[in-house]
């Protein structure tokens, strides 16, 4: 009796331990995934993840020109691209977002209270940190927040007709709006507080950054107007890519990319800094012209724009080491 209930008992030890290690763990995994995937939605459409873009590449400014942190420059740069990219997402909501087939959408607007809270907090630090700044350097933070606001606001009146646009409306302006406003807040704005702040700045040097975040921002922007080329199209938005069509625009953005690289290595950065600044350069410029992965939304948000990060881990390493 008793060889018989051992017997029984090892076979339901083994049928316990083959239930908890193929079908409890795999239960487990498919929970630890989806939880991943709403962490990774929530960073990502909540444009938490392109603000800290934003620090990243105001970092790498300061790492370039050899200049110490300043946390509340780079707080009021997280701070403005959170509330910018927000603002514009609202107010661009379509008439059904819950049936838009882009995953991005269709989060943001079930979620459309939190991001305004969310907005608001970014807006009332953005106010007390700026009101901090010298007065130079908060005149070009204000300048740069009407910039962001005109972008997406009706300020310009449509000739013949009663209603007015936004200056995204403007035939190619928008990707050069956006290089601009990204060279301007992430250079010229770190630049300004520590000029005044009593730190040496090279006006070359600056020059020089500037140029190469903006050449950076176009080229990797031109792939999600690739993307929104129909909706644009539909809309009436003559974006480059509406333009020229999508081949020619996927040469510009590898053009400009070939020139960023071919820039840095002529400079008179350290060879350490111009071989990691250039070998991120060229992993863009391999995503996007020849993409492993689909070209969903984790592709545009979290690959692309990932890039700006990885150029600040990248140049952190450099001046480690």
């Amino acid at each position: 009796m008793c060889y018989f209930a051992g017997h029984i008992g090892l076979i339901w030890f083994y049928c316990w331990l083959i239930y908890t290690l193929f079908v409890k763990k795999r239960i487990f995994c498919q929970m630890l995934r989806n939880y991943a995937q709403r962490i990774l939605d929530m960073l990502l459409f909540s444009n938490v993840f392109i603000a800290l873009c934003a620090v990243a590449q105001g970092g790498m400014i300061y790492l370039l020109l050899a200049l110490p942190f300043n946390g509340e420059v780079l707080t009021i740069l997280g701070c403005s691209t959170l509330a910018l990219y927000n603002f514009s997402m609202i107010l661009a909501k379509p008439p059904q977002p819950d049936k838009s087939r882009f995953r991005r959408v269709r989060w943001v607007f079930t979620h459309e209270r939190s991001l305004w809270i969310w907005t608001g907090i970014a807006v009332v630090v953005l106010v007390v940190l700026g009101l901090r700044l010298h007065r130079p350097s908060f005149l070009l933070l204000g300048f740069m927040g009407a910039m962001g606001v005109a972008y997406n606001l009706p300020v310009l009146p449509i000739r013949g007709k009663r209603h007015w646009t936004g200056l995204r409306q403007i035939t190619g302006l928008k990707l050069f709006y956006i290089g601009l406003m990204w060279a301007m807040s992430n250079v010229l704005l770190p630049v300004a507080e520590a000029y005044h702040d009593g730190f040496a700045i090279d006006t070359g040097q600056v020059a020089q950054l500037f140029a190469w975040v903006f050449l950076f921002i176009v080229a990797i922007t031109i792939p999600f107007d690739i993307r929104d080329i129909y909706q644009d199209k539909y809309y009436g938005l003559k974006t480059i890519p509406v333009m020229v069509g999508e081949r020619k625009a996927l040469a510009l953005s590898a053009m400009l990319l070939i020139l960023h690289t071919g820039w840095i290595w002529l400079s008179r950065y350290p060879l350490p800094v111009r071989l990691g600044l250039s070998s991120v350069s060229l992993l863009c410029l391999a995503v996007i012209l020849f993409p492993l992965v689909k070209k969903n939304e984790y592709y545009y948000f979290l690959l692309l724009d990932g890039m700006m990060a990885i150029q600040f881990l990248v140049m952190w390493g450099v001046s480690g080491s």
